[in-house]
């Protein structure tokens, strides 16, 4: 800018005393502008013309992707036969004992008679009817209304398994203190 351009004031344009000059944009100003406007005719034949998804879109086929996976993920249950198969063999129960003897005992007593929780020798069952997989159930998931936790997100599936098989060979033993039948008795 010369003084010859702050000489030519542009007419009616003054006010409090201050006069209107008539100089370009800076350059960086109008390419950022011109950019912006090719920009938004692009994101508008994108999204209006072509195949572009609406937020609506994408947050439906999110939603859709989480429901798959969830349906996918979600427990299918004990595998019956290799649980039976895991009662009927001494050597699949030993790690079950073990799991049973650091995590169960302190409330079903170690020879499953029940301490605060319910003997697991008897015919008589609060929750199921002392099959595989009801017994699966309540250790996977725990009854946290009568003080049991839930063990599926602390035990690995192997784990989890053999423990099952283990209290499920309690059933019809004699411990030495049993305590009282509760629930409902299963013949």
């Amino acid at each position: 800018m010369n003084n010859n351009d702050e000489q030519k004031p542009i007419p009616d344009h003054e006010y409090d005393g201050i006069q209107e000059f008539d100089y370009p944009a800076p350059f960086w100003w109008q390419l950022f502008f011109y950019l912006s406007i090719a920009f938004a005719f692009g994101y508008y034949v994108y999204y209006e013309v072509g195949g572009g998804m609406s937020s609506d879109e994408r947050i439906n086929q999110s939603i859709a992707e989480v429901k798959r996976m969830q349906i996918q993920n979600q427990p299918t249950g004990p595998d019956v036969k290799a649980l039976l198969a895991m009662v009927n063999d001494p050597e699949q129960l030993k790690p079950g004992k073990e799991q049973f003897a650091s995590k169960c005992a302190s409330c079903h007593a170690p020879d499953g008679g029940g301490l605060v929780g319910p003997n697991l020798a008897d015919k008589f069952w609060i929750h199921g009817k002392g099959e595989l997989a009801d017994i699966y159930k309540v250790v996977r998931e725990g009854v946290l209304d009568k003080g049991m936790p839930a063990w599926g997100a602390l035990m690995s599936d192997a784990q989890l398994n053999s423990v099952v098989a283990y209290v499920k060979t309690l059933d019809g033993t004699k411990p030495a203190n049993p305590k009282a039948p509760q629930g409902t008795e299963i013949k």
